[in-house]
């Protein structure tokens, strides 16, 4: 009986034990995790990161994160290259999410820098461009010259008249910033060079695409724009118009004009936003003269922004290293660009074979007269 009454005690005791257990029924779970893994793919150059952070690709292009969180990865271009977007995981070019249900990887490719204005039309100038023809044989080389802003081709006259007599033909054509009046945007003036190029392909001439000022600043970015293969090089005699570095400069020089200028951009993006981007208004733009360094020009809004707004205007910074052919860049001794933009640390971006920097005599408009020699002795060294 006693023996009987302990058998039922322990088990008792047992089942108390147990059921005090409860089976592990409350114990801890491990979290998964998965694998994301980031790579970077085209010709040009960026990185990727992520949020939550863990991701920094060039560095650390690979992480683990716990099962079903949301990474948001976000591409960032270096200077000379373009986001070009996603693939695997994430498509499109915005900042994508992934979420970690599963192991997954992502590519980011990154293109070389250039500027595509195959959607806009052709620049047609009121007045035909002035043609020098070579003085001596048939000339197996067109030398395209764009003259500096609010002037005209005329003063590139004697230029145009020396290198023709050293055998070359010479085109100036009358740009949309001629005088004070604008009548284009800047991708249609680049079409409308390209159109001009490609005549003069057609004879089986080479081509230099050359400017002074202004047209030497949108002769290196007509270089970014897949230029044809006839375009043997490019030309640019002091140039100027280089908006990312003038607005910054400015607003330490002179406050004031850098405030007129931020009013007229503003101005123009009110007015294209409410949908009279294609009225003609009046807007400041800059002019090589630290004592009087605005003019106002009149121009459509949508056309004005194209030359001044930093979103929309290619920045010198990403044009120099992504341009592939020869370049040719004269600064004036005497011209206060030269020291104020560093003409010479800025050509310094640019890696294309067979590019020359050099200083000839003169200040921002007088150095023109002194470049004929220049440039016939750099096409020369070229074999062109």
């Amino acid at each position: 009986m006693k023996l009987h009454l302990y058998l039922i005690d322990l088990l008792l005791m047992l089942i108390i034990i147990t059921g005090c257990s409860g089976g592990d029924s409350n114990s801890d779970t491990i979290a998964a995790t998965f694998n994301l893994a980031i790579s970077i793919d085209g010709p040009g150059t960026g990185t990727v990161i992520s949020s939550p952070a863990g991701i920094n690709c060039g560095t650390d292009c690979s992480e683990s994160f716990t099962e079903n969180t949301v990474v948001t990865l976000t591409a960032s271009r270096e200077t000379g290259s373009l986001f070009a977007g996603w693939s695997g995981a994430c498509s499109g070019t915005d900042s994508c999410s992934v979420t970690m249900d599963e192991a997954q990887s992502v590519t980011a490719t990154f293109v070389e820098y250039s500027v595509d204005c195959s959607a806009y039309a052709t620049y047609t100038p009121a007045t035909p461009p002035l043609i020098t023809l070579s003085a001596g044989v048939a000339a197996k080389i067109t030398l395209i010259i764009m003259h500096g802003k609010a002037s005209s081709p005329l003063y590139l006259s004697s230029l145009n008249n020396e290198l023709a007599n050293a055998g070359y033909d010479v085109i100036t054509p009358y740009m949309p910033w001629s005088d004070v009046t604008w009548d284009g945007s800047m991708c249609e003036a680049m079409n409308y060079i390209d159109s001009l190029a490609a005549q003069e392909a057609a004879k089986s001439h080479a081509i230099i695409i050359a400017g002074h000022s202004m047209g030497g600043a949108h002769a290196m970015i007509y270089a970014v724009t897949a230029p044809a293969a006839e375009v043997k090089g490019i030309i640019a005699l002091a140039p100027g118009h280089f908006p990312h570095l003038e607005l910054p400069l400015l607003a330490v020089l002179d406050p004031a004009a850098a405030t007129m200028i931020s009013s007229s951009i503003a101005k123009a993006e009110v007015m294209a936003a409410s949908g009279n981007g294609d009225v003609l208004d009046t807007f400041d733009t800059l002019i090589p003269d630290l004592n009087d360094p605005l003019l106002q020009i009149s121009a459509t809004a949508n056309d004005y922004l194209s030359y001044h707004a930093l979103d929309q205007y290619p920045d010198i910074h990403d044009v120099l290293p992504a341009i592939k052919l020869p370049v040719l860049w004269l600064a004036g001794d005497g011209d206060q660009l030269t020291s104020i933009y560093q003409m010479a640390i800025l050509f310094g971006r640019i890696t294309s074979q067979n590019s020359s920097y050099a200083v000839v005599a003169g200040d921002h408009l007088s150095m023109v007269s002194d470049s004929a020699m220049p440039i016939d002795d750099w096409l020369i060294d070229m074999g062109l």
